[in-house]
């Protein structure tokens, strides 16, 4: 018996450093690239990633009606946000899926396919999905009550790292130019994520003051 689950152990770790290395072989020149957009986020004081889902953090629009498995879901993750997401998380960024799908079990699951087990389970979601309210005095229009609740739960689990999560500390990736414009007329800061140019993204983080 000790033999049998010595052996099973050894298979698991051989798979699992076998996931590494193809991670590292697939993403390694766009994970470098990552490193000075994700300083620049730590220069400007950001600690908490709102990002969306649709046609944003996958490139397509499911419209919260997807009816094919995860599995294929899981496919249309971008590779920017493969790279960005665990860069961010090692360096205590927080992050929050912000979508107005009601499809939330999805996206946890498709979360799970891509991500290790740590920073999958760190992501808060927030979605269209009936399970959460935002009874606060901020701005309820576009993603920002779906940033306000996500903060909110962040900062009521000081385990998570992060207890001071503003505005100011907030960046929105979103595709729609609507919820850019509400976001920075909130003061919450905002980068408008073009679908077409996905790369385009690290340059605007760049920009960031």
């Amino acid at each position: 018996m000790v033999i049998v689950a010595k052996y099973d152990m050894n298979i698991l770790l051989i798979q699992h450093t076998i996931h590494q290395l193809t991670y590292i072989f697939l993403f390694f020149p766009l994970s470098v690239s990552v490193l000075h957009p994700i300083a620049n986020l730590q220069i400007v004081n950001i600690n908490f990633l709102a990002i969306d889902f649709d046609q944003t953090m996958i490139d397509t629009h499911t419209g919260g009606r997807w009816k094919d498995s995860v599995a294929e879901l899981a496919q249309h993750m971008r590779p920017i946000f493969l790279s960005l997401i665990p860069m961010a998380h090692q360096r205590n960024m927080r992050i929050a899926i912000c979508t107005f799908s009601g499809q939330t079990q999805h996206i946890r699951e498709v979360l799970e396919i891509s991500y290790p087990k740590n920073i999958a389970e760190s992501i808060i979601i927030r979605g269209n999905d009936n399970t959460w309210t935002y009874v606060g005095n901020g701005m309820k229009m576009g993603k920002q009550e779906h940033m306000a609740s996500a903060a909110e739960e962040l900062m009521s689990k000081p385990k998570l790292g992060v207890t001071d999560i503003t505005k100011s500390t907030t960046l929105l990736i979103d595709d729609d130019p609507r919820n850019i414009k509400k976001s920075l007329k909130d003061g919450t800061r905002a980068v408008w994520f073009n679908p077409k140019e996905a790369d385009r993204l690290l340059d605007d983080i760049l920009l960031l003051k």
